[in-house]
């Protein structure tokens, strides 16, 4: 991933100048960062084209922890890499604005003005708190109609302190669970953003039981694999917390869309051993036929559906 051409660039590079989120999602986040022989970094690849998607998914990155290194260098890791410049002494923020892209201008500056401190997140104005607010009440009471005509681009994204977003919100409300309203939701929204603990949307999903939304966000480009800042998968989260009643149907999803049943978290638990300890024998079922075959064992796609 940190192979790079003539120019400079490296798969990062290509995949933000042509918005293919579901790629960059795959690459670490060391190769997201490094500038081509222009000096210019894949968010600033992102800002110059307009390919909002990858670069809402690199901004948002560094609301993480694990990324941010904020207990090290406070915001001013953050925002060296926000505000790296290329050969022209132009920033992702200027690139945007300069190319006609002034919404994906607001959100850099945005992401700018946040503070990141003590394992938490302020900076927002009175107007967005009150925005993210509005979306957070309608999520909470399942209202789709509501969320439809209120969700936008710039508010669907915006962070309480702990970083959880509307989309999260209305990912893990199972009764959000309308097909238009997720085209809707994630032709505004970074399918790929997570909170401070790296628990992503595609997780909020799997321990709701909402299959819906997982199957929108892993259509989108969230990632099946994604892990939390306690090693757990989406699928390990749908075995262990997702109702019962749920549990089941939004684990097939997670793995119909490749989730690695193999892997293990911190405590190096299997999403099959969750399952277990919390007695669930339906899903144990369902992940018994998994169990000791290998990831990438082609013979795993001949397994029956139920």
């Amino acid at each position: 991933p940190l192979a790079s051409d003539d120019a400079g660039d490296t798969a990062a590079h290509l995949t933000s100048r042509r918005d293919h989120l579901r790629l960059l999602t795959l690459l670490p986040f060391n190769a997201k960062w490094l500038p081509n022989h222009s000096g210019a970094t894949p968010l600033m690849e992102a800002a110059r084209t307009g390919s909002w998607r990858c670069a809402k998914h690199l901004l948002h990155l560094l609301r993480q922890p694990i990324f941010n290194e904020f207990e090290k260098f406070g915001n001013s890791k953050r925002l060296q890499l926000l505000e790296m410049k290329d050969r022209r002494g132009q920033t992702a923020m200027d690139l945007a604005r300069f190319n006609g892209h002034s919404e994906l201008a607001r959100d850099i500056n945005r992401e700018i003005r946040l503070v990141l401190k003590a394992g938490f997140i302020s900076g927002l104005t009175f107007q967005e708190k009150s925005n993210r607010k509005a979306l957070k009440r309608l999520a909470d009471a399942g209202n789709s109609l509501g969320l439809q005509k209120a969700a936008t681009r710039g508010s669907c994204d915006l962070p309480e302190k702990s970083g959880a977003t509307g989309l999260m919100w209305a990912a893990f409300n199972s009764k959000c669970c309308d097909e238009e309203l997720w085209q809707q939701l994630l032709r505004l929204s970074d399918p790929t953003c997570s909170n401070m603990w790296s628990r992503s949307c595609l997780h909020y999903a799997a321990q709701g039981g909402n299959s819906a939304a997982a199957s929108a966000l892993l259509a989108a480009g969230a990632s099946p694999n994604a892990r939390d800042r306690f090693g757990s998968t989406p699928l390990m989260v749908a075995a262990r917390e997702a109702p019962a009643a749920n549990a089941a149907a939004v684990c097939r999803v997670l793995l119909d869309a490749g989730s690695d049943w193999s892997l293990r978290d911190g405590w190096g638990r299997t999403a099959l051993d969750s399952a277990r300890e919390k007695g669930r024998s339906e899903l144990v079922e369902l992940l018994l036929r998994y169990e000791g075959k290998k990831f990438f064992d082609e013979t795993t796609s001949e397994l029956p559906p139920e």
